[in-house]
């Protein structure tokens, strides 16, 4: 452990260090550097997509494209009889199976 005097003597130095401190100066033109970085917009990919998406113009006639398409398979989904429909479903699943063929398969 230090003695009393090496203590106050390191202390002293220290203080004394101080005695000739300046305040730190930046550069004039720091703060427009960095306000400038800021205010600089990098357009990504993403930022031009949304940007396009957004307009009025595109949003429209993208809904406007939806609607139809959703217009031509409802008409086309409805035109067609639910007879034949059951009829194809029927055919697919049950083709190659019968009922003997279930039954077998479940006793194994």
């Amino acid at each position: 452990m230090k003695n009393k005097q090496q203590i106050q003597q390191e202390v002293e130095k220290t203080l004394n260090s101080l005695d000739n401190i300046q305040r730190a100066e930046a550069n004039p033109y720091l703060f427009t550097r960095i306000k400038a970085a800021l205010q600089k917009e990098e357009k990504s990919v993403w930022a031009l997509a949304i940007g396009f998406m957004g307009r009025p113009v595109v949003a429209l006639a993208t809904i406007f494209l939806i609607l139809m398409i959703n217009m031509a398979v409802f008409f086309t989904v409805k035109s067609q009889p639910a007879d034949e429909d059951q009829q194809l479903y029927a055919n697919e699943y049950f083709s190659n199976t019968t009922v003997s063929d279930y039954e077998n398969a479940t006793n194994e």
